[in-house]
């Protein structure tokens, strides 16, 4: 059976993501799209899924001190120094 608090909670969580969502990185707006997607039906929460939420909601706040704009920082580039040989 479905944990109706532990949905309600989270779809407070995500309502409250969705209030700051210009302020999001490009990951955490695509991970609260996911997780809007996820959870459109009543389903058993995960525990992770909580928690990358209220992350979220914590880096917001800490970024507000900075100087970050999301539309141009932040983007998903890992750009790692290659070397010669590929082999695993």
């Amino acid at each position: 059976m479905v944990e109706l608090v532990a949905h309600v909670a989270l779809q407070r969580l995500i309502e409250a993501a969705e209030a700051v969502e210009e302020s999001l990185m490009p990951n955490e707006r695509e991970m609260l799209h996911s997780l809007r997607t996820k959870y459109l039906v009543p389903i058993d929460v995960d525990p992770f899924d909580t928690t990358a939420l209220e992350v979220i909601l914590r880096n917001v706040e800490v970024r507000k001190g900075y100087d970050f704009d999301p539309r141009k920082d932040g983007g998903r580039v890992i750009d790692l120094p290659r070397t010669g040989d590929n082999k695993a």
